[in-house]
């Protein structure tokens, strides 16, 4: 993917978290969120593919975050989640999970869905 800075990005890759002590540290904001370097080395043979030419070394860590899911490591994907008061209870609320692109792609569509099942 062209960034808009002109630069060429590949990923996201995921790593998961592994238990209790890295969720907590996640929300109380102590988890390393450094980027391991040698986590590119699986990169390189599946974008050559793409450009044959890549250079060893080349590559260079982006950023990495927290990204919520809602199914686990071996787990079938799961689609994302639109609750309202009918679900939950709590009037003026609507909670949205799980939406990863190409969910995104359709922000805007699921905003009507909300604006017309919602916010009549």
């Amino acid at each position: 993917m062209l960034d808009l800075n002109g630069l060429v990005r590949f990923g996201p890759d995921v790593e998961w978290i592994n238990g209790e002590q890295d969720v907590m540290s996640c929300f109380l904001n102590r988890f390393d969120y450094s980027v391991n370097p040698t986590r590119c080395s699986k990169f390189y043979p599946v974008i050559r593919k793409y450009f044959p030419n890549l250079n060893d070394g080349s590559l260079e860590p982006g950023y990495s975050g927290i990204r919520p899911k809602l199914s686990g490591p071996g787990q079938p994907p799961s689609d994302f989640v639109i609750q309202g008061e009918d679900i939950h209870g709590i009037p003026g609320l609507v909670n949205l999970f799980g939406i990863e692109s190409p969910g995104l792609t359709s922000s805007l569509a699921i905003a009507e869905y909300i604006v017309s099942k919602y916010l009549r």
